[in-house]
């Protein structure tokens, strides 16, 4: 008996200490054809069903339904494993629901859920995910300094020799030194934190800010619960956002926002004040600002501020100095340098330049024997889309004498961005496939492509694998690396099974027809709300004249080009030429390069579905818009002399 008590002891003390994602959550013991089972299935049923159609088809009663769904499961709490695994699931749920309606609260829900799988299932094998889920969230979503740091300190202390340990420990360190020399970022006046009034109801709230930042360029997003009037005001290197008749969402209150290591973004602070009207300051405090522009976006309601770093500006002048003196210099072979060629030469030793060599054109086009492309197509669009007024045509020359100057800039870093991406399938085709998947698969076989034929040119992909990455944080992942071309891939849907075809998009000032609106609604689109949506998205004229109309134009004609005449070479019909369209895609705002969304195909065919289902089919696609793109890069480099 003693020596059973003894064991019994032993294997109570092992079991008690868990081990991160060591167990299979299938070896656990629990009652086959139990009423929780019953109710788990009839929950992931609702989920599965709901997650097998595109976002925008979704809602959120949908999600509330799988919600109460896996609720009753833990209410019944009559098997610890299908309590402890509807929690994770449920907030799962909570934090998808968080991406894609952009409300913050629901991220501290998801937290919430995930602590009571540590709490009450302290040796379940869903701890360690939940841990994890946990410290991610406060540190990528809600970007907070003190929830990220307690919840690394939460995951060290479960999980001291973990995988995951090392890493924490360093995120930890930095945190620290934060932490130690910051004062909250918060502030709002004592009795407001008294207060307990319904947050759903009254004045707008101001729910997060994010930011996401590179070495001379940062993107601050001002989350809001609805939409609030908004006025700016710099001086020097602060820039202060100030919102009237608004309050802050208690969640915020006494937080620290976590800023990086940016060398421009210093720190942001909120305050709330106004004894008449309420009113919320958001003060953004940077190294040395330059410039910046400020547009709002709706459903969800935000604010996006772009801050440029005067460095930047100054090194851009630098090199267009630089490229025109060198010009100068060698007249005859100043515009037939290859993108992505480098030399040997130091500064002053021009004489010793040897440009690398490049791969033969034969050899580049040796890809499904694709048609030479030596003119771009023109666009395609009804004449009252064509018209501009005085103020955007003079825009548009300005952009183009700014551009035309630029156009002979090396291209050394191309950012390719897929489409959609973790619960946010895109397009599902009749057979099931996912756009999301698909235009990753594109994405893969492109940055392959480019960088056989230009090794010196970086490519970054926004997401390398299924993960769920923010439309606003695309375009900044692509400003903050100081991308020279921006490229998005989609796949397109319609009512009309029969549509099929492929167009290129770029975003300038001019009014788009409506079907092109309706398709950037469809690519902007979150989860479908029970309200009217009679709001708009009003776009800065200053926000797409940024994005370098001229160039993107013409990106745009030769990603087109290359599409039409490289898919039509094996399908005509699926390559049907829709032409060059523009139209207010979010992923397009306030790019600082030569951006442009390509539609490759129709998923909702089912001939090309049958034709995307061949890895085949889907190389030709990449091939295609490479050699659109090839022909872009080559436009005012044409072949060296012999």
């Amino acid at each position: 008996m003693i020596a059973d008590a003894l064991i019994c002891a032993v294997v109570f003390c092992l079991a008690a200490r868990p081990i991160l994602n060591a167990a299979n959550p299938e070896s656990h013991a629990r009652k086959t054809g139990s009423l929780a089972e019953s109710l788990f299935d009839y929950a992931r049923q609702l989920s599965d069903a709901m997650h097998e159609r595109p976002l925008e088809e979704r809602s959120l009663s949908d999600y509330r339904r799988a919600l109460d769904a896996y609720a009753q499961v833990i209410r019944l709490n009559a098997d610890n494993f299908y309590s402890a695994d509807s929690m994770a699931q449920r907030a799962e749920l909570q934090r998808e629901m968080a991406d894609v309606t952009g409300n913050a609260a629901l991220y501290q829900q998801a937290i919430e859920t995930y602590l009571r799988i540590v709490n009450e299932h302290p040796h379940s094998a869903f701890v360690g995910e939940a841990l994890v889920n946990i410290a991610q969230i406060y540190e990528e979503n809600l970007q907070d300094l003190d929830g990220a740091a307690s919840a690394y300190r939460e995951l060290l202390r479960y999980f001291p020799d973990s995988i995951l340990a090392r890493e924490a420990r360093a995120v930890l360190a930095r945190f620290e030194a934060q932490l130690a020399h910051r004062p909250v970022d918060v502030l709002v006046p004592a009795e407001r934190r008294r207060d307990a009034t319904d947050e759903m109801t009254g004045p707008p709230r101001l729910t997060n800010v994010r930011s996401f930042s590179g070495p001379d360029y940062t993107r601050v997003i001002i989350d809001l619960s609805n939409e609030a009037h908004y006025s700016e005001q710099r001086a020097g290197n602060h820039l202060t956002i100030r919102l009237t008749n608004a309050l802050v969402a208690s969640s915020l209150l006494g937080r620290r926002f976590i800023v990086g290591e940016s060398s421009l973004l210093k720190r942001i602070t909120v305050a709330e004040s106004g004894a008449v009207e309420a009113m919320v300051q958001v003060d953004i405090e940077v190294g040395s600002l330059a410039d910046y522009s400020a547009f709002r976006l709706s459903q969800p309601d935000r604010i996006v501020v772009d801050l440029h770093a005067a460095g930047a500006l100054a090194k851009a002048s630098t090199r267009d100095i630089e490229r025109e003196a060198d010009a100068a210099r060698h007249p005859a072979t100043a515009g037939e340098r290859n993108v992505g060629e480098t030399t040997t030469a130091k500064a002053g030793a021009r004489d010793t330049e040897v440009a690398r060599p490049r791969p033969a054109m034969a050899d580049r086009n040796a890809i499904f024997n694709l048609p030479e492309i030596n003119e771009p197509i023109l666009p395609m669009s009804s004449p009252e889309a064509q018209k501009a007024s005085p103020a955007q045509a003079a825009a548009q020359d300005l952009g183009a004498k700014v551009e035309a100057k630029l156009a002979g800039a090396p291209i050394k870093r191309v950012v390719i961005d897929p489409g959609h991406g973790g619960h946010d399938t895109g397009t599902i085709s009749p057979s099931g496939m996912r756009e999301k998947d698909l235009v990753l698969d594109v994405a893969h076989k492109l940055r392959a492509y480019i960088k056989r034929n230009y090794p010196d040119v970086e490519v970054i992909l926004t997401r390398d694998s299924d993960r769920f990455v923010a439309l606003e944080e695309r375009t900044a992942i692509a400003n903050s690396r100081r991308a020279d071309l921006f490229i998005s891939i989609h796949a397109n849907a319609s009512p009309a099974r029969a549509a099929s075809g492929v167009e290129t998009y770029f975003l300038s000032p001019d009014r788009a027809p409506q079907e092109d609106a309706d398709t950037a609604a469809r690519e902007n689109a979150r989860v479908a709300v029970e309200k009217p949506a009679d709001k708009t998205q009003p776009i800065v004229a200053s926000v797409t004249v940024g994005n370098r109309v001229a160039e993107s134009r013409e990106l745009a004609r030769y990603i087109q080009s290359g599409l039409v005449r490289g898919i039509g070479a094996a399908s005509p019909r699926t390559a049907a030429n829709r032409g060059v369209k523009h139209a207010a895609f979010v992923v397009l705002l306030g790019a600082s390069m030569p951006s442009v969304l390509a539609e490759v195909s129709f998923l909702s065919n089912p001939k090309d579905d049958a034709l995307l289902q061949t890895l085949q089919f889907r190389d030709r696609i990449a091939a295609s818009l490479f050699a659109g793109l090839n022909a872009y890069l080559k436009r005012s480099r044409p072949a060296e002399k012999k």
